[in-house]
């Protein structure tokens, strides 16, 4: 089933650019985390992939991300051997007090420490705010891993932050 030429994969076109200018800073921010020299080009690119599909696409904001992911993963390509940096969990300045500045610091540097599998799929649930459906489009897996993949990263990081048991901000 092909879209009309008024429908976007979002609906309206007001729904189409107000989803544009909502996910592209996103996008783009996600694109960055891999490393890409080029992001808001991988984030425009991903948007005019969308638009040219003839196909329907069921979920798409999943689609942009992976299509996002496929496009920087194929840019740095040649870079694959060095580690991803992993940005910041909340963008700068949007945290709150000290306390907040700290603690974000160190929920940082203790997901740099997760394996790639893990931190990727803890990123898109928790930063991106995406679905666990979404997520296990975009990564091409079935949502029970995804789940596993959240909750032990969770896990991971509570026990990294928490290693004697007692309580912590985050818990």
């Amino acid at each position: 089933m092909s879209q009309s030429p008024m429908e976007t994969p979002f609906g309206t076109q007001e729904a189409f650019h107000a989803a544009f200018a909502e996910l592209y800073p996103r996008l783009v921010s996600y694109s960055r985390r891999y490393g890409a020299t080029f992001p808001e080009d991988i984030a425009q690119e991903a948007f005019v992939i969308l638009m040219q599909r003839e196909e329907r696409v069921e979920h798409p904001t999943a689609f942009l991300y992976g299509t996002v992911r496929t496009l920087s993963l194929t840019e740095r390509r040649p870079m694959k051997n060095q580690n991803l940096s992993l940005e910041a969990v909340t963008e700068p300045g949007l945290g709150g007090g000290a306390d907040d500045m700290v603690l974000n610091q160190e929920v940082r540097e203790r997901m740099r420490s997760l394996s790639p599998t893990f931190r990727e799929a803890l990123w898109l649930f928790v930063v991106e705010g995406l679905s666990i459906r979404e997520i296990a489009d975009i990564l091409a897996i079935p949502e029970a891993t995804v789940k596993t993949r959240i909750h032990r990263a969770k896990a991971q990081l509570k026990d990294q932050l928490n290693p004697s048991g007692g309580l912590h901000a985050l818990v």
